[in-house]
């Protein structure tokens, strides 16, 4: 949806609450996924020490991204 203020137009997004974590989860997912297929074992105590910090840092960073768009929808204008 688009408002029109004057001066620009903006576009007005719905604040989602499920979107965001399922897209960690499916990030998450194939993540897993991609790193089972390098280790050649889709069990988590088989994989290598590599693996983990890899699954560590990926964690992190789709976390993070979930964390800044939760703090984006609640600075969110609805106006």
């Amino acid at each position: 949806m688009e408002t029109y203020n004057g001066e620009n137009r903006q576009e007005r997004r719905k604040k989602r609450v499920f979107t965001p974590m399922i897209y960690f989860l499916s990030e998450l997912t194939l993540a897993w996924l991609i790193i089972s297929i390098a280790n050649l074992s889709f069990q988590i105590f088989a994989w290598a020490s590599w693996s983990y910090i890899a699954m560590f840092t990926i964690f992190t960073h789709t976390a993070y991204k979930t964390y800044s768009i939760y703090m984006r929808q609640k600075y969110l204008r609805t106006t």
